[in-house]
């Protein structure tokens, strides 16, 4: 690390710069991803947008391999670099509720277990990450699949603005009134153009959900699935399920566990949907009227630091075929500590689905639902055999899949080819039209890479 680097970043955040010889240096680089152990040459943490726009301003001169961090949760860990600089935006994370107009100024570095709290104060809520330890900032930018979706679209739907710095160090508010192009790559590839150091988003009157879980033992698993299929084509706006094929409770048994977090207000419908989850055998059945915070905390929280390997794909269908090589590929996967081999399948439906009243580059308004193989593991010496079992459960869904990855914030790490074939082709030379207008060197680089293949990482 130069002194001159040292000097510039220092100068951009007085007295919060970490070197690596720095006590707290080791616990703030840790990433969700146990995969991704880098070291940065420095970690800064700016506490206020004029910061962050120094910070990258010093970093740009100087030609620093720099990354941005939000909540860290990426699973292809790209809140870090080595011997670069990461500009940590943890300090940038008060959360301002407005109930008059409806709407939260966030900061870019809180996670939605501070949005979900501040909110809920009011009887407020917006679509958010279905872990509340997941930053604002990368899930909004990659979409945003979360339990309000159904009803009021995905989180980047819910933004109306952002105070961000792009890579010429500017700060500038972008919505969709003053550019439009930008707006809208911003919703749903919007890691590539800067650092956004708040959102302002639109809230919902959201205090309560009939919701929780309902856990299926081995014996239905693949009747457990359709079950979830069939509800959630047929479902209202109200109602989103999730579903993870996993090991569930102290006997790590096998079970379909489907999440339900129903925000309507029709008693028949509940109780019709209550009698179509009981008409197979319940293992655990955990459903009540909760408030919304409590909703965003009933699948539990994952560790950071565990090694994870995701494979998403987006389908068109879920036919019954598709549904027995999913049931065979999470039997065939490692379940016991220190291993977690889970399949998760989420829906894309009601609000999704709509063309929001805001235009966006999310590439899957089309599709039905997003799978995922989710390999969680602990000794680095089963990467092999995990990455290759989180891979088979995306081969097992292609025949049903157009699109080159499913949900980007769940991909592995791409970008360049992936990143066309997701997106488009149209779509995609549109984004690369933004990207090379705003960030032509590529600063912003480290991230689900629209010029991945032109300039590298």
């Amino acid at each position: 690390m130069s002194a001159t680097l040292y000097q510039a970043v220092a100068k951009a955040c007085p007295g919060r710069v970490l070197t690596r010889d720095h006590p707290a240096y080791d616990g703030v680089r840790g990433l969700f991803n146990g995969m991704h152990d880098r070291r940065p040459a420095l970690i800064c943490l700016p506490s206020s947008v004029a910061e962050l726009s120094a910070a990258i301003r010093a970093a740009r001169d100087l030609g620093v391999p720099t990354a941005i961090r939000g909540g860290g949760h990426n699973v292809a860990g790209y809140g870090s670099v080595n011997d670069g600089l990461v500009i940590d935006l943890r300090l940038l994370n008060r959360v301002a509720v407005d109930p008059a107009t409806g709407t939260a100024t966030v900061g870019g570095g809180a996670t939605w277990s501070d949005v979900d709290l501040a909110t809920s104060a009011y009887g407020l809520a917006t679509t958010g990450g279905t872990f509340d330890t997941t930053g604002v900032g990368g899930l909004t930018l990659g979409g945003g699949i979360g339990h309000l979706m159904g009803k009021y679209g995905l989180t980047c739907d819910n933004v109306l603005s952002y105070r961000m710095v792009t890579a010429d160090g500017e700060e500038r508010v972008v919505d969709a009134a003053g550019d439009p192009e930008l707006d809208w790559a911003m919703r749903g590839a919007g890691h590539n153009f800067g650092a956004v150091g708040e959102f302002r988003f639109r809230l919902h009157p959201v205090s309560t959900v009939y919701g929780g879980y309902v856990a299926f033992p081995e014996r239905v698993l693949a009747p457990a699935v359709r079950l979830f299929r069939d509800l959630m084509l047929e479902a209202p706006d109200e109602l989103t399920c999730t579903l993870l094929l996993e090991r569930y409770g102290p006997m790590q048994q096998a079970a379909a566990v489907v999440s339900v977090a129903y925000c309507g207000t029709d008693e028949e419908y509940r109780r019709t949907m209550e009698k179509r989850l009981r008409s197979l055998p319940v293992l655990d059945w955990r459903l009540e009227t909760r408030g919304y915070v409590s909703m965003q905390l009933c699948l539990g929280r994952l560790p950071f630091g565990l090694r994870h390997y995701w494979s998403a794909r987006c389908v068109e269908a879920l036919p019954d075929r598709l549904v027995d090589r999913l049931v065979a590929g999470f039997l065939n996967g490692r379940f016991r500590a220190p291993f977690n081999d889970t399949v998760l399948i989420e829906p894309l439906h009601g609000a999704v689905r709509r063309a929001p009243a805001t235009p966006t580059a999310v590439p899957f308004r089309d599709a039905a639902f997003n799978i995922t193989g989710m390999a969680i593991w602990e000794p680095a010496e089963a990467d092999g055999e995990q990455i290759a079992w989180a891979r088979s459960i995306a081969a097992a869904t292609e025949p049903y899949s157009r699109w080159g990855e499913g949900y980007i914030n769940y991909g592995p790490d791409s970008g360049g080819a992936r990143a066309r074939a997701t997106f488009g082709a149209d779509a995609f030379a549109r984004l690369q039209a933004v990207k090379r207008r705003l960030d032509p060197d590529n600063f912003f680089r480290s991230n689900y890479n629209l010029l991945a293949d032109q300039e590298g990482r």
